[in-house]
């Protein structure tokens, strides 16, 4: 069962050099304790989709112009904005991109833990400490007992994010959507962040939104993926089956610019080239006709360049929105 239904959602922002269509109709579902990954390159609309779920786009430059988000049943585009508050944080919690600019610097770790267990439990201040100090050890920072009374910028990079972690789990949330959680850390504690994330998931039953450029994250954590490209979506698949055969000549583009380390090619050596993409991401605050990536795609035709591909289903939960699926899938 679902819960979570984005449907058509769109947002555009107004700006001085006209309308950007920053997410442009897109729909995806989330079950009860899935790991769902949104996968794109930075620009491509998956920051602007989790802020529009929560309706924490900023109101004076920007707006919600089509499409739902249902929520438990629950459409959050009706809602009050003191009902959307009752709900972030609490049954929908979000983990920032950078937790040096998402905590407040001037307020202790403990402080910021316990102020939301106090908005959404109603529990005494007291009660919110201890529930704050029990966070810290859940997301295995040493010596809680310490660390909440210290700020973000006494911690180090890995030790702030698994703070964001405790803030965003300390309401027990149906819904955890997570923005980048490992962008700015080295790479063994993003493995460690990841195996908590996981390990909390499976003790807690939350549902995870994993939001990332990175592939390797989508490969280690996900379940289902949808692939963003220029504010839509492009392809959607089961990931097992996304990596197997990436049927949308995007998604085939992100696949071959991963590095690799391919023994047999270093052995005969021959240094294995990362593929790039040509070309650049449109402009969003101008009309595309036709796909959005056919300025950038190997096997684009005057259809692709005129005409909008739909999402067709290929087989089994895979979908992708291109006209030349044959071709590339022959070209696999």
């Amino acid at each position: 069962m679902n819960i979570l239904e984005v449907r058509d959602l769109a947002t555009h922002f107004f700006t001085l050099d006209g309308v950007v269509r920053a997410v442009d109709g897109v729909s995806f579902d989330l079950a009860r304790g899935e790991t769902l990954g949104i996968v794109g390159e930075s620009g491509c609309g998956k920051s602007v989709t989790a802020l529009s779920i929560l309706r924490l786009i900023p109101p004076e430059t920007s707006r919600i112009v089509g499409g739902s988000v249902r929520f438990d049943g629950r459409d959050l585009a009706a809602l009050s904005e003191a009902e959307m508050r009752a709900i972030r944080g609490h049954r929908i919690a979000m983990i920032f991109q950078e937790p040096m600019t998402s905590l407040n610097p001037v307020l202790t770790i403990g402080t910021q833990i316990a102020e939301n267990v106090v908005r959404h439990t109603g529990v005494p201040w007291r009660a919110a400490l201890d529930r704050a100090r029990e966070m810290l050890d859940l997301v295995k920072i040493a010596d809680a007992r310490r660390r909440i009374e210290e700020y973000p910028h006494q911690l180090s990079g890995g030790m702030r994010q698994r703070a964001m972690i405790a803030i965003a789990l300390s309401c027990n949330p149906q819904v955890l959507i997570a923005d980048e959680p490992t962008t700015a850390l080295d790479v063994t504690i993003q493995a460690q962040i990841l195996d908590l994330m996981l390990e909390l998931k499976e003790k807690l039953g939350t549902a995870i939104i994993m939001i990332t450029h990175d592939l390797g994250v989508i490969a280690e954590t996900a379940e289902r993926v949808v692939v963003m490209y220029a504010g839509r979506k492009v392809e959607e698949a089961p990931v097992e089956a996304l990596f197997a055969q990436p049927t949308h000549p995007y998604t085939r583009g992100l696949m071959h610019a991963v590095p690799r380390l391919d023994a047999d090619a270093e052995i005969a050596g021959r240094r294995p080239r990362l593929q790039e993409i040509p070309g650049i991401v449109p402009a969003l605050n101008r009309p595309i006709a036709g796909c959005a990536f056919a300025p950038r795609c190997g096997f684009a035709t005057e259809r692709c360049r005129a005409e909008a591909p739909p999402l067709v289903s290929t087989s089994a939960g895979h979908a992708v929105a291109c006209w030349e699926t044959a071709r590339v899938l022959e070209a696999a």
